[in-house]
């Protein structure tokens, strides 16, 4: 459910895909990224009883809040994005995090949306290609962004590291030491799990390694280099303080980009899992009450080129589970057994939070 830092390396990786198929029954194989059969408990939308409202990253960059009930949706921004733009709320719940490409500029925007005060601020702007995908620290407090190819950088290395502080308003800029260009192909940053240092990996070409680690303490402002490694078992760079390696904070990764295969609602009443008791194809998605009730939610399949075709994104609130069916998001009512379908194919491109 978590994202590491060696994902910041690359760009973001939208949904899995799978082929959707009901509860009341199963037609034939269904091909990649097409529905096996409809829910026969299907309600609209509007029935939804919930009072969580989604927040919606649109392909074209327009952040939009979405109220299920009532079906209003309002537009909170819109700055002409036409690249994918990337979405990341903060733990505290209060800010949101999105950067996209400019249309007609390639300019790249990093702007922070504060969800308590309903206003943005514009961040961050970058030049050029070579942004990163940005992180909260644990505390939400900072923002880390990380920007390479930065020609009003002043260093040679041209790799820049920028902090913005919430509660300040401000964009701080990291220390670096001075490296060659052609020694430098990237630079990303992640935080430690206890939100005290801010650990920066860098693409070193001159080394045999390839990579330099270093950590910046928030505190003091004092850089440190480090010794590193990247760890195959766990796909990830780890930072190391002699031999003792640093332990680093994940970022919260986004309902509509989780994969889960289990989850509890937040008064761990209800329990969303998968029984596949008679074999593996098919299996079914079931929501279990702290007393041992059960109501099934939808049917899936396994196939050659998707894999599981069902997978958890989370619970709106106590009673409402969001999961992806192929290429389809649905909501669940724990309550009433019934079915809502929130997004389709065509809004493949999107993300949400809530």
């Amino acid at each position: 459910m978590h994202r590491t830092l060696t994902a910041r390396l690359t760009l973001v990786v939208f949904a899995l895909t799978a082929a959707h198929a009901s509860i009341a029954s199963i037609g034939g194989s269904a091909g990649c990224g097409r529905s096996s059969a409809a829910n026969s408990n299907k309600v609209s939308l509007a029935s939804m009883r919930s009072d969580v409202p989604l927040y919606v990253m649109e392909f074209s960059g327009r952040l939009v809040k979405m109220k299920l009930g009532s079906g209003e949706r309002t537009l909170l921004s819109d700055h002409r994005f036409y690249m994918t733009p990337t979405l990341l709320p903060s733990r505290d719940g209060r800010w949101l995090s999105y950067n996209g490409v400019l249309k007609g500029t390639g300019k790249t925007q990093y702007w922070m949306y504060d969800r308590h005060k309903q206003n943005d601020h514009l961040v961050y702007e970058h030049p050029a290609w070579g942004g990163g995908i940005p992180g909260f620290s644990p505390d939400s407090r900072y923002l880390a962004i990380s920007a390479s190819h930065d020609s009003r950088w002043t260093d040679t290395s041209r790799v820049g590291i920028f902090l913005f502080d919430t509660t300040t308003m401000r964009l701080i800029a990291v220390p670096f030491p001075p490296l060659r260009v052609n020694r430098t192909a990237y630079v990303s940053a992640g935080w430690s799990h206890d939100g005290k240092s801010l650990l920066i990996l860098m693409r070193n070409m001159a080394t045999k390694e390839g990579f330099d680690y270093f950590s910046y303490r928030i505190a003091t402002g004092r850089l440190e280099k480090l010794a590193g490694r990247y760890n195959r078992s766990a796909i990830r760079h780890e930072f190391l303080r002699g031999a003792r390696v640093i332990p680093a904070y994940e970022d919260l990764v986004l309902p509509s980009s989780l994969g889960g295969q289990s989850a509890w609602n937040a008064g761990h009443t209800l329990h969303a899992h998968f029984d596949n008791s008679r074999g593996a194809d098919p299996y079914q998605l079931i929501v279990t009450s702290d007393k041992g009730v059960a109501r099934p939610v939808a049917v899936g399949r396994y196939t050659h080129c998707e894999g599981r075709t069902l997978v958890i994104s989370g619970w709106l609130d106590e009673r409402h589970l969001v999961f992806r069916d192929s290429v389809n998001y649905f909501i669940f009512d724990a309550q009433t057994g019934t079915t809502a379908h929130l997004f389709n194919e065509d809004d493949m491109s999107i993300q949400f939070t809530w």
